[in-house]
């Protein structure tokens, strides 16, 4: 019996003895991250300031400026993610998260709209509903709040014009209460309409109106070079401009009408160069020549005229001489230009029906200017052929003077360079000619070019340009005998004044 209570007693021991040797077993504990975007689904835009929690507890976050968050080194597990922000409905998603992983989570919010204010309609606008005679670049402006201080207001604004049907959304989700609409036309009715929107909702405010002013009673049109085409510009004597022509290619040599209702010009949008007609405003254009386009030895040199009543027009086709009524119709034939010749500018006086034509040669140097009758019969040649270029004709009101432009230094060359272009006053009563160029004392360097009249015949505008052609454009004015010569407009050419 003592043996067996020894032998229970030994194996108690024993048993003890290794279970206290065994070492404690070590539960290891992985880790993985979670990152997430949060956006407003009415906008598909980052919404910052969202508070993230997650169960089980991990750390309670902000999303950024992005609408992004991020949790490192969380337990692995499957995570319920909690989404809230003022304005918006809480959101939940489940995500598992997966050792030495990236978890990602796109969290979209809905707006609340038990808890989101409205942004007020616009209203107050400027100009004031129905306002007149309002610049074609106008401010317009509005007033609308919102009390919701997490809402910034964005805004759409509407324009039409009294013959459109539909209005034209100008800008959208524009940030300010304010915008310039530039080159609106002249002398028309817009309708616009401004859509305050913030992160949840929009509001429409009324339809509002305003009328332009009416197009200026401008006394100047010239051509300038945008990029790499002349287009038609009309402006007043302080340089207030306004574009008259846009189309493809180039537009230049706007002659105004002698009632100043239209402008007649030169343009090569299509294959040829073609003379057309417009309102004074730059509306209504319309082709004139069609069959027979205008030709001469360089087509941005040639000059057309109007007739002395502004029923036709005359231009030249090469070595015939045309007129044609504004509509395109009338074609006929009036003078055809010496054997080897080609007509390059000409002018129309109502005194005696004469017409003034400049011929040029095989090179354009080699020019004469004769006087030609309505019929076309050539009644006196008042330029001969004298080294230099010529150019620049147009008679005076009267019909006794005509103006035109020579290159007194002579110089000829392959390109057809001037060096010294000065302008001339021809008396055709004495048969006397005034160099009035040299009256002016015109700089050193420089041609004078294009000359016209003013309307009252006591002035002349004319284009100063450098000699190498490249380096200046301006449109000048001088007295009649050379006095008081200005600049009146800066990178300009081929003006016309009536």
């Amino acid at each position: 019996m003592k043996n067996v209570s020894l032998s229970i007693l030994y194996l108690t021991v024993f048993f003890f003895l290794i279970t206290a040797c065994r070492e404690d077993t070590i539960e290891l504990k992985v880790f993985g991250s979670l990152v997430g975007s949060v956006f407003g689904s009415s906008q598909n835009t980052a919404v910052e300031g969202v508070t993230i929690s997650t169960t089980p507890a991990t750390s309670l976050i902000l999303t950024d400026d992005f609408g992004r968050f991020e949790l490192d080194n969380i337990e692995v597990g499957t995570y319920t993610v909690r989404a809230e922000r003022d304005g918006f409905k809480t959101v939940i998603e489940s995500i598992t998260v997966f050792e030495s992983k990236v978890a990602n989570v796109i969290i979209q919010l809905e707006p609340d709209s038990l808890t989101n204010t409205v942004p007020s309609m616009p209203n107050t606008p400027s100009p004031v509903d129905g306002s007149l005679a309002q610049a074609v670049n106008v401010m317009l402006s509005w007033v609308s709040e919102d009390t919701d201080n997490e809402d910034d207001l964005v805004y759409d604004i509407l324009l039409c014009s009294s013959n459109q049907t539909d209005c034209e959304v100008v800008v959208m989700d524009h940030p300010e209460n304010f915008i310039e609409l530039k080159n609106l036309d002249h002398n028309t009715v817009y309708f616009w309409q401004v859509v305050a929107k913030d992160r949840f909702s929009e509001i429409s405010s009324s339809i509002w109106s305003f009328e332009t002013i009416e197009f200026p009673n401008n006394r100047f049109v010239y051509a300038k070079k945008l990029i790499d085409e002349y287009q038609i510009f009309s402006s007043n004597e302080e340089g207030d401009l306004t574009q008259l022509t846009a189309d493809a290619g180039s537009s230049w040599r706007p002659r105004i009408s002698p009632n100043r209702e239209q402008i007649a010009f030169l343009s090569n949008k299509g294959i040829d160069t073609h003379i057309f007609v417009m309102s004074r405003d730059g509306s209504n254009i319309k082709q004139v020549t069609k069959d027979l386009p205008i030709n001469g030895y360089n087509n941005m040199e040639v000059d057309f005229s109007w007739s002395p009543d502004g029923t036709e027009l005359l231009y030249m086709n090469n070595a015939r001489l045309f007129r044609i009524r504004p509509d395109g119709t009338g074609l006929n034939l009036v003078a055809e230009a010496p054997q080897g010749f080609t007509f390059s500018e000409v002018d129309w006086t109502g005194q005696q029906n004469l017409i003034v034509a400049r011929v040029t040669g095989s090179t354009s140097y080699e020019s004469d200017i004769f006087l030609i009758s309505e019929e076309g019969e050539y009644v006196q040649q008042i330029f001969s052929d004298i080294p230099g270029a010529t150019g620049g004709l147009q008679f005076s009101t009267d019909g006794n003077f005509v103006l035109f432009t020579h290159d007194i230094s002579g110089f000829e060359n392959e390109t057809g360079r001037l060096l010294n272009s000065q302008i001339f006053l021809r008396d055709l009563v004495f048969n006397t000619t005034t160099n009035i160029s040299q009256l002016s004392n015109k700089e050193l360097g420089t041609n004078d070019l294009d000359p016209r009249f003013s309307p009252d015949g006591s002035k002349i505008i004319f284009v100063n340009t450098n000699n190498d052609g490249i380096s200046r454009n301006q449109i000048m004015v001088m007295e009649i005998d050379g006095r008081f010569r200005t600049m009146l407009f800066d990178n300009a050419t081929m003006p016309d004044w009536r």
